[in-house]
């Protein structure tokens, strides 16, 4: 049996996705790159903020560019990430994670939704296409 890593993320979308084409082995691929927080509250009481750096690939990335926008709520599931680390505005080192998503949720309620306080079912015509 071989080993896996499957990581959920829930948070919300700190900037909208950035798309560019990228080349690989399997020729030129398209990615949309996004930043979410997620957010806890420590022992202590203190809150903590984790910034991650999530990946779409191939047809995730045309739906990350038309649905995703700052400010959303997601949910990312992957199975492989990667540290690293940037510097805040006021040079403070900050730890962050890279994910490649396999699967990506949006959360964000619709206008319809918000307007009517119900969660009734969308017309077909309404529905997002996957």
């Amino acid at each position: 049996m071989g080993t896996i890593i499957s990581i959920n993320i829930t948070g919300f979308v700190g900037s909208d996705p950035q798309v560019r084409t990228v080349q690989t082995n399997n020729g030129d691929k398209q990615v949309a790159s996004f930043s979410v927080a997620v957010n806890r509250t420590n022992g202590g009481g203190q809150k903590q903020t984790l910034w991650v750096r999530v990946n779409c690939w191939g047809n995730l990335a045309k739906v990350a560019e038309q649905y995703v926008k700052r400010g959303s709520l997601i949910q990312a599931t992957t199975e492989w990430l990667r540290p690293s680390a940037w510097v805040d505005q006021s040079g403070s080192p900050q730890a962050s994670i890279d994910i490649d998503a396999n699967r990506l949720i949006l959360l964000d309620r619709t206008d319809k939704d918000q307007d009517n306080g119900d969660s009734e079912q969308t017309s077909e015509e309404e529905q997002i296409p996957f």
